[in-house]
């Protein structure tokens, strides 16, 4: 439940309106959800990722339009999230958001940032982290999950399993969210 929670508090924190455009850089599980809430809100999707099983994932899920970073965006967005840990992403995205657009850092670390060009963070775009989920953040995600019938994709490993499964993850080499089961049904 972890991505769907912490997805759907970036997805909040982008405070985004019905029928405004949503930028999803990174494209794990994570965004996987972000992407169903925001469709179920008819938030239009644009998602941007290096790897080509990626975007054809978002293609499938019903993304807007899906490229990667040396696309041209069509439009520009009134949100985004950033997942990857790459603080050169910032600028970048930044660049693509409409006045008063917001970016939402969801990564738990990231490489140091650099805005070199005022001008992408002028008129009044913000840039904020998320730092941590609610109870209310959960209660609400999971009030989405059911109504919007969200889909998951995960992998079960056992728990003697967990060094090469996080290998796994870290290359992209899970499909969808890796389940460690740590007990044997009784």
């Amino acid at each position: 439940m972890c991505p769907g929670i912490a997805g759907y508090r970036a997805f909040r924190l982008a405070e985004l309106q019905s029928g405004e455009k949503l930028g999803l850089y990174g494209f794990g599980p994570t965004a996987t959800y972000v992407l169903q809430v925001a469709q179920h809100k008819n938030i239009d999707v644009y998602v941007i990722t290096r790897s080509e099983k990626n975007r054809t994932a978002a293609k499938q899920i019903g993304a807007y339009w899906v490229g990667g970073y040396d696309d041209k965006i069509p439009d520009k967005l009134d949100g985004s999230i950033i997942f990857p840990p790459a603080g050169n992403l910032v600028s970048y995205a930044l660049s693509q958001l409409e006045s008063s657009g917001r970016l939402v850092l969801g990564p738990v670390t990231i490489t140091p940032i650099e805005i070199n060009d005022y001008n992408l963070i002028w008129q009044e775009r913000s840039v904020i982290s998320l730092a941590h989920i609610t109870k209310r953040d959960g209660i609400e995600f999971l009030d989405i999950a059911n109504q919007a019938n969200l889909k998951a994709s995960i992998e079960v490993f056992s728990f003697n399993e967990l060094p090469d499964v996080l290998i796994r993850v870290k290359q992209g080499n899970v499909k969808g969210n890796a389940v460690i089961k740590i007990a044997e049904e009784v």
